[in-house]
């Protein structure tokens, strides 16, 4: 039997509790002000995973419109480049090492 056939049938045995003449609803039965408010608490979670799932739908259709425009480089200007930042990186390289070689010698002939 199913969980969902196994809760109806329970629900069908339950039998109100009687006390000073009155009937009173059983613990369990829930009132129909909850339920709505389960039932707005899920729609509300459903809508914002449909929300979810939409931004990224829409995010990643963006990407791709994007991802066409790019214009990517020829071989002969990826060399050039490719020379152009290896050169100014070595010219830094070689202007920091004689600074700090010089500073370090300046220093030690005031340590010492």
């Amino acid at each position: 039997m199913s969980r969902k056939r196994k809760k109806r049938a329970q629900k069908r045995n339950k039998t109100p509790s009687v006390a000073r003449d009155r009937v009173e609803p059983a613990k369990d039965q829930v009132s129909s002000r909850q339920v709505s408010e389960k039932i707005e608490t899920s729609m509300a979670l459903s809508n914002k995973v449909k929300g979810y799932v939409e931004r990224v739908r829409s995010f990643l259709r963006e990407v791709r419109v994007e991802f066409y425009k790019v214009t990517w480089p020829s071989k002969k200007e990826i060399i050039a480049m490719t020379s152009a930042v290896l050169a100014i990186t070595f010219f830094f390289v070689a202007y920091l090492g004689i600074v700090d070689i010089s500073l370090t010698k300046l220093v030690s002939l005031f340590i010492y």
